[in-house]
């Protein structure tokens, strides 16, 4: 599963809530492929300790005293762009969720999500594989429906990338793009490169937020 074969998924924690910090900790600390390198109870610490501990995934809560989720994914999106961020908390409205994606955040989960299930999206997002739902190119919409839409004249996308741009918003993976567009997914991940770049943007949810955002994907 793990990118480096038989090197585990180096995950940091950071919640503020110490007894579901450490119940985390104590969870993740049995599944297979998973190495939980450190904890962190606030923005703040969790970039000390990014900068430090150099994780493959972060699990991120949102709002926290001293430095807010948002904030840290922010200035670690910008300064250490490959390190993968899940948030992972009790909110579900539509603003939070707008604003962790829009930061940088590689997916967006619910406390209330099982063992099973986080460990899967934990290895899918270190894979670069979490998906743009639907539900997500929605809350985008509403957003930006009361505003104007920046123009896309200013990005020049190929026929391929805006395609693959319309797979990642309809919630498709590397593999599934491959294979219904015919193409490697060595070559599905050079485009995302490419795209990243023209829109300026770190993850493919960054990516499909912006691309919405500008109108060049409904």
């Amino acid at each position: 599963m793990n990118k480096d074969i038989g090197k585990p998924i180096r995950v940091l924690v950071v919640d503020d809530h110490r007894l579901f910090r450490e119940g985390l900790v104590t969870l993740l600390k049995d599944t297979e492929d998973i190495e939980v390198v450190g904890d962190a109870q606030n923005g703040k610490d969790a970039m000390i300790q990014v900068r430090e501990l150099n994780p493959d995934v972060t699990l991120m809560d949102l709002e926290m005293p001293e430095m807010n989720g948002v904030e840290a994914i922010r200035l670690i999106s910008h300064k250490f762009p490959h390190i993968k961020i899940l948030v992972l908390t009790s909110y579900e409205d539509d603003e939070h969720i707008y604003q962790a994606m829009v930061s940088g955040a590689s997916g967006y989960v619910v406390k209330r999500v099982n063992r099973d299930e986080l460990i899967k999206i934990i290895k899918s997002t270190y894979e670069g594989e979490i998906f743009f739902s639907p539900f997500l190119a929605n809350i985008v919409l509403k957003k930006t429906s009361s505003k104007a839409i920046e123009s896309s004249a200013f990005v020049s996308l190929t026929s391929q990338e805006k395609r693959i741009l319309e797979l990642i918003a309809g919630g498709y993976r590397n593999e599934e793009i491959a294979k219904t567009i015919y193409i490697s997914r060595d070559t599905v991940k050079a485009h995302l490169k490419s795209i990243y770049k023209k829109l300026q943007v770190k993850s493919r949810t960054s990516a499909a937020v912006e691309a919405i955002r500008r109108g060049l994907v409904m």
